[in-house]
């Protein structure tokens, strides 16, 4: 005898989630700057509102119809969820693995025990200004410059194997070469990769102080000390150190773990990539930063500047003669500094402690203080959203100002003849007047928060 219990509608969300998989797989096959598993890392969220849409049109539908409407939540929706993060999980691991510079290395560090062997190159003379350029896929880095004009190398060179003279063997087919070249010299271990995975070859190299220097390693720190010429370095992972540079330094790092510096430079130095912590400091030349650093920042000492760019922050400094501290993602100081500064940044709490040059700042969401120890003779322009701002100026100083508090905002001051200045109207507040004569132009600007000016010694 036939039922007559109206079947249910069947959802829509196992489409909708099988478009989604199939579009993620697509868009990995042909490439594109983001893979897969990294589009589903950041838009996973996206899963859910689809869900929730995919029940609110099914409900409604069925109500149109008369259809009993699907269950909010079934067993195969679930086993299709989980799976969709199976599969894409799966691909990533798949790219990490095809990708990882020592994949070899992976499941052989685990089973066997790691064996270190020692290799010295016979010392060369080589040419003053030479150029010198030292490779290696894995292992450490450090270039050390003497008052010779000889160029040495001792390698440690490290290998994974059951046994010491399995290791040995491996170690063996690895020999590092200095090898002269139309450009210069290349210092380089030849025979590093085999079936097994690669062989570490950690390199300590001693060269003549008037030379150029190009370094690079797929995994390994980088060391570098006391070079007159230009240095130039890329790491794919590993911590950079550069000293007592005589030239331009270029660095490229492409690690979110990895930490830089660089310490007394006569020339300009530039850093582009990603890493963690960076500390630039005694520069004479000009510094540029370019990229995405997820550790604390110090600057200090630039002689010419730094002009820092990241996807949220854009900063330029002419004249850096105190320091820059960038601590953690929600706090940026910049104290003793004689040139001017032009920040562009979101979501930061910003402190200008003595800054003598001219001051312009936007800032969203978050708040600005700027203290001043003698009177400003620069102009300053600060603008920010749903933050405070807070102003420190000398008794003695002479200014006009231009301020606004829109949208429930306040202004506050300690210099009597501003504070009776303050108009107020439909829930702003703002304030156009002077405090002495022949002062600089202070033009404050934010929106849902409070202005203070406050008055020192």
């Amino acid at each position: 005898m036939a039922s007559n219990t109206p079947l249910r509608r069947r959802s829509i969300f196992s489409g909708l989630l099988l478009v989604i998989i199939g579009a993620l797989l697509l868009s990995h096959n042909f490439g594109g700057n983001l893979p897969a598993w990294q589009i589903l890392r950041q838009w996973w969220p996206l899963v859910f509102i689809l869900w929730g849409l995919a029940k609110l049109y099914d409900h409604f539908m069925a109500q149109r119809t008369g259809e009993p409407a699907p269950p909010t939540v079934s067993a195969g929706e679930v086993l299709l969820v989980l799976l969709l993060l199976a599969v894409i999980g799966g691909v990533g691991i798949i790219d990490w693995g095809s990708n990882h510079p020592n994949r070899g290395d992976i499941f052989s560090s685990i089973w066997n025990e790691s064996y270190s062997f020692t290799e010295s190159v016979p010392a060369q003379t080589i040419a003053a200004k030479s150029q010198v350029t030292v490779r290696t896929a894995r292992g450490n880095i450090t270039v050390t410059a003497d008052d010779t004009q000889q160029i040495s190398v001792t390698a440690r060179k490290s290998a994974n194997a059951e046994s010491e003279s399995a290791a040995q063997e491996r170690a063996n087919h690895v020999h590092v070469t200095v090898t002269k070249t139309d450009n210069g010299y290349l210092v380089e271990p030849q025979g590093q990769n085999d079936s097994e995975g690669t062989v570490s070859a950690e390199l300590e190299v001693h060269v003549p102080k008037n030379i150029s220097l190009d370094v690079k390693t797929d995994r390994g720190a980088v060391q570098i000390t006391g070079i007159a010429g230009n240095v130039n370095v890329q790491s794919q992972h590993g911590a950079i150190e550069v000293r007592q540079s005589g030239a331009d330094v270029s660095v490229e790092s492409n690690n979110n773990s990895d930490d830089i510096r660089i310490v007394s430079a006569a020339g300009n130095v530039r850093v582009s990539g990603k890493g963690a912590q960076v500390e630039i400091s005694d520069v004479q030349g000009a510094v540029t930063l370019d990229g995405d650093y997820f550790g604390s920042l110090n600057f200090a000492r630039l002689a010419k500047g730094i002009h820092f760019v990241s996807n949220r922050t854009d900063l330029a400094i002419t004249q850096l003669t105190g320091r820059v501290e960038i601590t953690n993602p929600g706090d940026m100081g910049i104290y003793d500094s004689t040139g001017s500064v032009t920040l562009t940044t979101t979501k930061r709490d910003l402190t200008l402690d003595n800054v003598t040059g001219k001051i312009q700042v936007d800032n969203r969401s978050g708040n600005i203080t700027v203290r001043y120890t003698q009177p400003p003779k620069e102009g300053l322009e600060l603008t920010t959203q749903s933050g405070d701002i807070d102003i420190n100026l000398p008794g003695k100083s002479a200014f006009d100002i231009s301020a606004r508090a829109d949208n429930n905002g306040d202004i506050s001051s300690d210099f009597g003849e501003l504070q009776s200045k303050v108009e107020e109207l439909h829930g702003s507040a703002r304030l156009d007047a002077s405090v002495g004569t022949h002062g600089p132009k202070l033009d404050l600007r934010t929106t849902h928060a409070t202005i203070r000016i406050r008055k020192g010694q």
